[in-house]
């Protein structure tokens, strides 16, 4: 699964105003910070002014609500162009002539010559004269910022995810376990530390967690057997299950023996049902079989019916070994040299009957090395149909709210710290 984030605008048209109505605005406000003058033309009659810039407004509104109106709904309601829709071509008409009705009350607004009774002018000679505020553009500058915002929001911001299957190539593997004692032997060799020595289910264990997370799109299932055999972890995909699972494996808790046809054929019916092209049993073992129920050669011959490969691993060296006995007078583990009986003979029978490979591995490197090469043998199959799916989520709010704060607090600075008189 391939999941894809992208941000858009589905009605880029909008976005003129972007750059239409924040530049009236600057004009506007550049034209009002001017010192009003006697200019020739001025109005004096502050009741025609007002009325006249009232119609205008009014006019200017109608325009905005009928232009605004039919642009959107161009835009939202089909797949056509929007160059080629009259609809968006008369919206937009009509919202410049809104614009332009604006700019004329504005310019009309400030041609008149504001005009304050006094009875008296001796108190104004005693007022000092004062600098203005360099803060005095944070409320024109407020404004446009919020006109920014709500353009934006119309010109409706989405964010689309795009989640698409691709074709995933991999194969189905049962990693099949001995947990009997004598997995307890300690002739096993780190890689980091060659000179060092670990038991055989240690060393098992961490080349197989490596083993899993190296995984990308095979089905992992993980059965153990010592005397019997049992289903630890069936196929799936989530390796941190199986990884949780395969740190809780010891042995000792299964009686002990060594039936590899069981585990054989438990491994099978785990795979039986499965629709991948390459299906895998990787069993890993260091002795003979001496508890079984099926014969490890049957077994592998119904393998070989059903399609699955097994691939036998003979882990440690066999011979005299050395193996825990219990702990000495200080409380360290004591060892003794037993001898683990071994059968790679009928490993190999098992592996030439199944079509697989017979491995035998005395450390940790060799073990990995085994792993990939059983992986090199296989062939791999798609196991998901492609597929794609977007789903756009709109986002115009968080430019909208933003604008509405921002408009709040420039009303509040323009009718308190910043109020203009007269």
């Amino acid at each position: 699964m391939i999941r894809l984030t992208e941000f858009h605008l589905d009605s880029p048209w909008m976005l003129a105003m972007l750059v239409a109505v924040p530049l009236l605005l600057a004009v506007s406000f550049s034209r009002r910070s001017r010192p009003a003058t006697n200019a020739v033309g001025a109005f004096q009659d502050p009741g025609r002014v007002h009325r006249v810039a009232l119609v205008v407004l009014l006019i200017s509104s109608v325009l905005l609500v009928c232009g605004g109106g039919l642009a959107f709904k161009a835009l939202v309601s089909g797949p056509s162009d929007p160059v080629k829709n009259s609809m968006v071509a008369v919206g937009l008409a009509l919202l410049a002539l809104a614009v332009l009705l604006v700019a004329v009350a504005v310019w009309y607004r400030r041609r008149q010559q504001p005009v304050m009774l006094l009875s008296s002018t001796a108190a104004l000679g005693k007022v000092a004269a004062g600098r203005p505020s360099p803060l005095r553009h944070l409320v024109p500058l407020l404004r446009l910022l919020a006109v920014c915002l709500v353009a934006l929001a119309l010109a409706r911001p989405q964010v689309a995810t795009t989640e698409a299957d691709v074709f995933a190539e991999g194969m189905d593997i049962v990693l099949t376990l001995d947990v009997s004692t004598s997995m307890r032997a300690v002739d096993f060799s780190p890689i980091a530390r060659p000179h060092q020595r670990k038991n055989r289910i240690d060393g098992a264990k961490e080349v197989i967690s490596k083993f899993i997370r190296q995984r990308k799109e095979d089905r992992l299932g993980l059965v153990v057997f010592a005397a019997n055999a049992f289903t630890q972890c069936p196929l799936t995909l989530d390796y941190s299950v199986v990884q949780n699972i395969l740190k809780a494996v010891k042995t000792g808790v299964i009686e002990d023996g060594t039936a590899i046809g069981d585990a054989i054929m438990v491994s099978i019916n785990r795979l039986e049902k499965s629709e991948a092209k390459s299906k895998v049993i990787i069993l890993l073992t260091d002795g003979d079989d001496n508890a079984s129920k099926v014969a490890p050669l049957q077994a592998a011959e119904i393998a070989h019916e059903k399609k699955i490969r097994v691939f036998p691993i003979l882990v440690g060296k066999g011979g005299l070994v050395p193996y825990p006995v219990g702990r000495d007078v200080f409380g360290q583990t004591a060892y003794q040299k037993v001898e683990i009986r071994t059968n790679p003979e009928l490993l190999k029978q098992i592996a030439k009957k199944s079509l697989g490979k017979f491995y035998r591995a005395t450390d940790e490197k060799a073990l990995e090395e085994d792993f990939q090469d059983i992986l090199d043998h296989m062939e791999k199959t798609r196991l998901m149909d492609p597929g794609r799916f977007t789903r756009s989520t709109e986002v115009f709010q968080l430019a909208l709210l933003p604008a509405l704060l921002l408009l709040l607090i420039e009303l509040m600075l323009r009718w308190t710290r910043f109020r203009r008189f007269p």
